[in-house]
């Protein structure tokens, strides 16, 4: 038992002296991440490894965003434009139209949709990481997370905000592809 206590007290002191001088520094609760200039991604749920999809490839405004099989066409893939503060608007190739949520995005359970860009915070969010290479995506207009509605695993469940829970539903991985 002394022995344990006396390993104790040296990890703590060398803990205690690394972060003393600097060599170690703990690591922020709510990392960001910052996505590469023109490059697009698929983005894809921990839950399933399913993509982010804008519906049939459909360039109009308030075309729902659902979650379908990765397959590689344009309305799969998503570039992140830099607006500050660590926010970015995200794009679909297809349209270049902003991932946005239908009314004044605020209601719990509001569905996702693409909208011509207009620089509004419910079309502004940011990846906050959650480890293992998978991020949270949050909305500027309340810090909702994405999500994908009922249970997650249907092919064209439409994608929303929620509450952020930390379920794989509501986490996301950035794979970089080609456009």
């Amino acid at each position: 038992m002394v022995k344990i206590k006396h390993c104790l007290g040296v990890v703590a002191a060398a803990a205690a002296l690394l972060f003393a001088s600097g060599t170690a520094t703990a690591a922020p609760a709510d990392r960001s991440v910052a996505p590469a200039a023109d490059q697009y991604y698929e983005i894809r749920t921990q839950l399933n490894q399913k993509c982010l999809d804008v519906r049939g490839g459909n360039n109009a405004d308030l075309t729902p965003v659902v979650m379908w099989d990765c397959w590689g066409p344009a309305n799969q893939k998503w570039r992140l434009v830099d607006v500050g503060s660590g926010y970015y608007e995200i794009r679909p190739l297809n349209s270049q139209k902003c991932l946005d949520v239908e009314g004044e995005g605020h209601d719990q359970g509001a569905p996702a949709m693409q909208w011509s860009c207009w620089g509004g915070a419910k079309q502004h969010w940011r990846l906050a990481d959650v480890g293992n290479g998978y991020y949270e995506i949050r909305s500027q207009l309340n810090q909702k997370c994405l999500d994908i509605a009922g249970e997650g695993h249907d092919l064209g469940a439409r994608a929303m905000i929620w509450d952020c829970w930390g379920g794989a539903k509501q986490h996301w991985r950035l794979a970089p592809i080609n456009p």
